[in-house]
């Protein structure tokens, strides 16, 4: 049992930094899950967690260096420990090519208050729908469901003291046929589990099982497809986390021009389309000031308690921004640019659901969800990875079966000239990051030419 409250914890952690200060943020995490498996509920948990980040500034020969230590804290003398090893790794880890002063003055009124109590009622709702859903016999269902309540405790030497409240949830169910030959899935996230349709989930996954049962055989190539939601997402959230302006300015990537010039200003799609990362974006609301402990082209400790504006990545088909520390944006010199923990993709010429998008594609395929997305060209943002859980034939504005499942080898940013059509964005869960990022509201996209490389024995 704790002696000490998460923002006592800070407060000592930063009293002991002294001097030469540092930042200290504390977690204090409360989750309920539900997995099933068969038809059956399997487990169901609730999981309470508390963790103290120190990130210590310390004199490197005469410069600043910054080193991490995390942990569980107790007592005062928990938190003295990790203050010693966050100073030890500072001085093993060298002076700081980021170190600058702290933000000062950010103060939240609240921040000596009690963490944040998971509601669990979206846990009793989808259990409720579940227990209706599973009376169908004619496949067998299998999935997750999660509910997280995190509040951060975030103080610096410089006095900002803020807290977060933030709410996470996912939602996956997949259906299979009792021969184990067909499969479907499908998936939604957010803050709240209470806007999850468990029967329309259901219905997608039937439906999808339903179209399986006629089997087209379709050769590999570049082909027309619409892409789900989920599917853009996996693809767009990846553009997002390469959008840098350090790895760009320095000719890394694709995003790259001549003599250390980025494409800012360049259109990458004739299309009204728009890639933007809001942490007021209502209903996927997200931290709106920098939390970062650990250093890259895209965060800085010294940047914590700065504020995160709405930034448009791509707007109007145009590249607009690249995402920076303030070290990494001087370097470039590009404005700094903080990037909020979620997306907004939309197209201002879509409309429709996505059966609707795929219709009016006439002929092609759909597909629905991504799975193991790698890097394969950083300068092309050229990705591999597979389709899984449904690749379905479209003639004529309908769906007539399906086929088999792909390799694809495309890049994010490539397609975007290809894109002809779109649907209305919606909030949905990316299938392969899911685990990371579930914050997403995007629309689905048809796209001339995808490249589907092989055929997949996966299901």
């Amino acid at each position: 049992m704790s002696e000490l409250t998460m923002p006592q914890a800070v407060e000592i952690g930063l009293e002991l930094l002294g001097k030469d200060g540092g930042v200290v943020v504390g977690e204090a995490s409360e989750s309920a899950n539900l997995r099933w498996a068969n038809s059956q509920l399997t487990t169901n948990g609730n999981t309470n967690e508390n963790s103290l980040n120190i990130v210590a500034f310390v004199p490197v020969d005469g410069r600043i260096g910054a080193g991490i230590a995390s942990g569980q804290v107790r007592n005062r003398d928990d938190v003295a420990k990790l203050v010693e090893v966050a100073r030890a790794s500072g001085v093993a880890s060298g002076a700081s090519e980021d170190a600058a002063e702290l933000f000062a003055g950010a103060v939240s009124a609240d921040f000596n208050d009690a963490p944040v109590a998971a509601d669990l009622s979206g846990i009793s709702h989808i259990a409720a729908g579940l227990g209706e859903v599973m009376q169908d016999r004619s496949a067998q269902f299998f999935g997750y469901a999660e509910h997280a309540q995190d509040t951060l405790y975030v103080g610096t030497s410089a006095g900002t003291r803020l807290r977060f409240p933030q709410a996470t949830s996912r939602f996956e169910l997949c259906a299979k046929s009792p021969e184990r030959d067909r499969s479907a899935w499908s998936g939604q996230g957010g803050t709240t589990l209470l806007s999850t349709n468990v029967h329309e989930h259901a219905n997608n996954v039937l439906q999808g099982l339903e179209y399986q049962k006629t089997k087209i055989d379709i050769e590999p190539g570049r082909h027309k497809v619409t892409l789900s939601a989920s599917a853009v997402a996996d693809l767009m959230i990846y553009l997002m986390w390469t959008a840098s302006a350090r790895e760009a300015a320095q000719g890394r990537s694709v995003f790259s021009a001549t003599n250390g010039k980025t494409r800012i200003g360049e259109h990458l799609t004739s299309r009204n389309f728009n890639l933007i990362s809001d942490p007021k974006l209502s209903g996927l609301e997200t931290l709106d000031r920098v939390v970062n402990l650990g250093a890259s082209s895209m965060s800085s400790p010294f940047d914590t308690g700065l504020p995160i504006s709405a930034t448009s990545i791509i707007s109007g088909g145009v590249l607009s921004a690249l995402a920076s520390s303030r070290h990494a944006a001087s370097e470039a010199g590009l404005p700094f640019t903080p990037l909020a923990d979620n997306i907004y993709v939309h197209d201002a010429a879509g409309h429709g659901s996505l059966t609707e998008t795929a219709a009016r594609m006439g002929d092609g395929l759909l597909i629905t969800c991504l799975w193991y997305i790698r890097e394969v060209d950083p300068q092309s943002l050229l990705l591999t990875g597979l389709t899984r859980d449904g690749v379905y034939v479209v003639r004529d504005g309908q769906i007539i079966g399906a086929t088999s499942n792909f390799r694809f080898n495309d890049s994010p940013v490539s397609l975007l000239n290809r894109i002809t059509d779109a649907g209305d964005s919606l909030d949905c869960l990316p299938r392969e990051w899911a685990d990371w990022f579930s914050r997403s509201r995007v629309a689905p996209l048809t796209i001339d030419g995808f490249n589907l490389s092989t055929k997949s024995d996966a299901i």
